[in-house]
């Protein structure tokens, strides 16, 4: 009968396979964990793309009226109905460039006028007097979209 020799070094293919399933876990939990911790660190922008988002009907606005709304990601806007067949719905910003005061729609006038510093803005939302007409600066706009009697802003996605 012959004899096996045993070899007691420890090192066995069974052991071996145990150790590199180990590291390979080992690695995949610290990468898993890396990719979280720079997904944290370093979040994703805020969406380009836009959607529509529903305002009111149009019947509700009469012309040289204004309605104020909010889109999703918080930003104040005033739409005014316009008797201009080319563009009848405008929206623009509710907060004055210069100061950042909330402006108010004077539709005899047909103005957007800031209270606290008298800034005007003529209907397209262009600088007419003040602080923002020194500085160039006019109202931030937001597209509309009248879709049958339903009327609605293009916001971005949050």
């Amino acid at each position: 009968m012959e004899t096996v020799q045993r070899d007691d070094s420890g090192a066995t293919r069974r052991g071996f396979f145990a150790w590199a399933a180990m590291l390979s876990s080992l690695a995949a939990s610290y990468g898993l964990f890396a990719a979280y911790a720079v997904r944290f660190i370093f979040p994703k922008r805020a969406s380009r793309r836009k959607r529509k988002m529903f305002i009111a009907f149009a019947e509700q606005l009469p012309v040289g009226g204004a309605l104020r709304f909010e889109t999703p990601d918080g930003e104040e806007f005033l739409l005014t109905k316009t008797d201009s067949p080319t563009a009848p719905y405008m929206a623009y910003s509710s907060l004055c460039p210069h100061l950042g005061c909330k402006v108010l729609w004077k539709s005899d006038e047909q103005q957007f006028i800031c209270p606290c510093h008298a800034g005007a803005f003529n209907a397209s939302g262009e600088a007419i007097a003040g602080p923002p007409l020194k500085e160039g600066q006019k109202l931030k706009s937001c597209e509309i979209i009248q879709d049958g009697d339903s009327i609605y802003a293009m916001v971005r996605t949050i």
